[in-house]
């Protein structure tokens, strides 16, 4: 059998299938490439996600506790004041570094929702009192100006986040601006930094000394996050639990009492939040495998069709001397001619709309080249599994049968 010639002829039999079935041929094609383009989709929104994660952990760094208070539990009978235990305290922050080994710096964070103007413009943002520590822990870079210093003490300076200084119509480092009705003086302007895991987007933040916070914004000395950096020779799980035991005993919270305050270890959050990213691209990904062997099969099942609708073609053949091998393997290319078909608009369909979706996510998603070879190769392998199908079916005609249909 020449190769050439067999291959030509199968493409000439796949085109003739595609036009006597047009509906059936359209839509077995149409599934079988939504499943390739599902798979590669899938793949590099899972590389970005699991990207994202890393990124986000970066941005919060790697061996830190956020400790915070815990969500106030309901009473029957009894309407909810507060969404939050109010006992977080400056106190905590020595009796965690007298209980709790391997912790190298405590830093406090106290929050509100407040406004910033300049001018006639006015902008949300999340209000933080803090220290200087705060921008070394959690990695922060300034585009200009400085953080907050040790000696800022209760001065009313501020450091915005990049979306607040570019809403504030491009405010610049030693220029005033207002803070809850309050003049300030702008001393630092930060790099974006994105989301973080509590969806927070922290460009949109205003961080001033923690001192003047209390002073001058809140009149009270409640925190509402302690961040803790572990040293990169201690445990951060043992330094997890030891901190919610620390703070339990200080608190005198009775056997029975749930936690007035929660410690989170973020490189926990992390492996949790990756693996229900990972788990998410698992199900699209089986589930885009799923409709292309679904496809593949609608294309083996065609394929059957036609070869009883050309029993006496086939019965001819082999009648003028063509072997079951020689008819196996051209029904095989026949119906590889149509799968190569579906997986190639599959592979462009997917690269197109992995392109799409890095376009409206600004870039956040990029294709991942690396899963191309294994989709195409995988899909090939099982387009080839399903096409002997057909391929035996035809094999198995005799001629004389076939002749007297």
């Amino acid at each position: 059998m020449d190769p050439r010639r067999a291959g030509i002829s199968a493409v000439r039999s796949a085109w003739a299938v595609i036009n006597k079935n047009r509906w059936r041929s359209a839509a077995t094609l149409t599934i079988c490439g939504l499943g390739t383009a599902g798979v590669i989709i899938a793949a590099s929104i899972g590389a970005a996600q699991m990207a994202e994660m890393q990124r986000r952990l970066d941005a919060v760094g790697g061996r830190l506790i956020v400790v915070s208070p815990n969500t106030v539990p309901p009473y029957p009978g009894r309407p909810r004041q507060l969404e939050h235990f109010i006992s977080l305290e400056p106190d905590d922050i020595g009796t965690i570094g007298a209980n709790v080994h391997g912790v190298a710096r405590i830093v406090p964070v106290a929050t509100r929702e407040s406004t910033v103007r300049r001018g006639s413009t006015a902008v949300k943002a999340r209000l933080i009192g803090t220290e200087a520590e705060y921008s070394r822990i959690r990695g922060f870079r300034l585009s200009s100006g400085r953080f907050l210093a040790e000696s800022d003490g209760s001065s009313r300076v501020v450091v915005l986040g990049a979306a607040v200084a570019r809403e504030l119509r491009g405010v610049r480092s030693g220029e005033v601006i207002w803070v809850a009705g309050q003049p300030y003086e702008t001393i630092g302007i930060l790099e974006p930094i994105g989301v973080n895991f509590a969806g927070e987007d922290e460009d949109r933040q205003v961080f001033i000394p923690l001192e003047t916070y209390r002073h001058r914004i809140a009149n009270r000395l409640w925190l509402n996050h302690l961040y803790l950096e572990v040293n990169a020779d201690a445990n951060s799980s043992d330094a997890e639990r030891a901190v919610a035991r620390a703070l339990r005993a200080r608190h005198d919270r009775w056997s029975e009492q749930v936690d007035d305050v929660i410690a989170r270890d973020m490189a926990e959050v992390t492996v949790q939040q990756a693996t229900l990213s990972a788990t998410a691209v698992w199900v699209i990904s089986l589930t885009s495998g799923l409709l292309f062997v679904l496809g593949v099969a609608g294309i083996a099942t065609l394929m059957v069709q036609t070869v009883r609708q050309r029993k006496g073609e086939i019965g001819l053949r082999r009648a003028v001397g063509a072997t079951p091998f020689d008819v196996g393997v051209h029904l095989f290319l026949e119906t590889m001619t149509l799968a190569a078909a579906g997986v190639c608009a599959g592979l462009v369909a997917g690269v197109v709309g992995a392109l799409l979706a890095s376009a409206l996510s600004g870039g956040s998603i990029t294709l991942d080249v690396a899963s191309i070879v294994p989709v195409a190769l995988g899909t090939c392998a099982v387009s080839g599994i399903a096409c002997l199908v057909p391929a035996w079916v035809a094999s198995r005609v005799e001629p004389a049968a076939a002749l007297r249909m």
